[in-house]
């Protein structure tokens, strides 16, 4: 959920979409739009979260693109 977060406020700080994301990982808009999806445990019930729906690389790319600094790329690859 911290990548999640993560990615939707930097998405808010660089005025950047999901489909802005999903081009840069080379994914649909849809798909990062399930990946960042966080489940309402009152209107989703049975379902499970997506355990770590980003890839290794997929958050070397997404700290590149957002202009992470090493302190917050080092925290975000140990998530």
């Amino acid at each position: 959920k911290d990548l999640k977060k993560w990615v939707k406020i930097k998405m808010a700080e660089k005025n950047k979409t999901q489909a802005d994301v999903a081009k840069v990982l080379d994914l649909s808009q849809g798909r990062v739009s399930q990946m960042l999806k966080v489940p309402d445990p009152k209107r989703d019930k049975g379902k499970k979260e997506e355990k770590d729906p980003f890839s290794y690389g997929q958050v070397l790319i997404l700290c590149d693109f957002f202009e992470a600094d090493s302190d917050e790329k080092a925290r975000l690859l140990t998530l």
